[in-house]
């Protein structure tokens, strides 16, 4: 990232976080350049971008000023999470936190099921915006169209909201399958599986499909057998029990599997090993999402690495923009990228085989 742009993100994150108030004036071009160390043509630049953002006014002669766009007297942002009272399944809360760190913003969390009962036409009246993650995005688009259409700023986490005009905020998840699959040939695994719990061959979208195409897109299975790795997804789906999960892996000669969440991957891992307690010494077994779980468990899981704290930031940075820019459109969607943390559930091909 260029300085100037650096600069600007510093400088607009002070703006959004309330730091300088409505038609406060800037440091001059010359005081900014000093304060951060850097050329006045490069505070300039970051200057006419803040207001090419629509974030200051200049006044000729006289300075850079904050533009007053927040209008709301609200001070509390709403986070709607299944499950607020852990972050075991994802730690937005810590980058949401210290993105508001200093400001007047008040964080507020409340799990999905209590928010579905609220009036929505009474929520402007309580909180100056929702961050919103979505347990079920096919039915709850209604709900973020209701949303919309109070004005309400809305960032949606972990899944992005089709072609609505709502900003989402999303981990690379089509990366994610791309890496952990490259491992796995990289160790010399063929024979590799997706594991799913959740049917996406009936959408194609969401999370679970876009960890599928990431794996399908790296897999060197050859032309013959193109439609391997769809049908081992949903013949594995399918599977009930132990004894008939290990019979198809056995039957395929399925040599690594991976699960669409850490919790798929320790279930299957766990139920395979009371057939035997060495499953893992010839099936690989990898999943997403880096729960505490994941490395606790014996043996340790590999899986990707979701960045919850990046996410979070970048989230309340895109709600600030909506609340202080009531009048402009926000449908960006952000993907945040993603990393593989190996670990001693993935072995070498050859010593699977031994």
């Amino acid at each position: 990232m260029a300085k100037y742009e650096m600069l600007y993100q510093q400088l607009r994150m002070a703006i959004l976080r309330g730091e300088y108030a409505p038609n406060d004036r800037l440091p001059s071009e010359n005081a900014i350049a000093i304060k951060h160390g850097v050329s006045r043509i490069t505070s300039k630049r970051a200057l006419n971008d803040l207001a090419a953002a629509d974030l200051v006014y200049r006044v000729r002669g006289g300075g850079t000023y904050v533009k007053p766009h927040a209008s709301t007297t609200q001070r509390q942002i709403l986070l709607v999470l299944p499950f607020p009272e852990t972050t075991a399944f994802g730690d937005y809360q810590s980058g949401i936190r210290a993105t508001l760190t200093g400001t007047t913003w008040e964080l507020k969390l409340m799990a999905n099921e209590t928010f579905l009962q609220l009036n929505f036409a009474d929520l402007a009246q309580h909180y100056a915006g929702v961050l919103y993650y979505p347990q079920n995005l096919a039915t709850e688009i209604p709900i973020l169209m209701a949303l919309r259409a109070q004005r309400l700023p809305v960032v949606v986490l972990d899944k992005q909201p089709a072609a609505l005009a709502i900003p989402s905020i999303i981990s690379d998840n089509v990366a994610g399958g791309s890496i952990v699959c490259a491992h796995l040939q990289a160790l010399g695994h063929q024979r590799i599986a997706f594991l799913p719990e959740t049917p996406f061959w009936q959408t194609f979208t969401g999370t679970v499909s876009d960890r599928f195409m990431g794996y399908f897109n790296e897999l060197h299975l050859g032309q013959a057998a193109a439609t391997l790795p769809l049908r081992w997804a949903q013949a594995l789906q399918a599977c009930t029990d132990p004894v008939q999960l290990r019979a198809y892996l056995q039957a395929q000669k399925i040599t690594a599997i991976i699960a669409e969440n850490d919790v798929v991957a320790l279930r299957a891992m766990h139920q395979l090993q009371t057939l035997d307690a060495n499953v893992t010494h010839h099936l690989a077994l990898t999943g997403f999402d880096n729960l505490p779980a994941a490395a606790t468990n014996a043996p340790a899981l590999t899986t990707v690495v979701q960045d919850f704290a990046t996410i979070g930031a970048k989230a309340v940075e895109a709600l600030l923009d909506q609340i202080n820019n009531p009048n402009r459109t926000f449908h960006t969607q952000v993907m945040v990228p993603v990393k593989l943390m190996v670990r001693a559930s993935t072995r070498d091909v050859a010593l699977t085989e031994n």
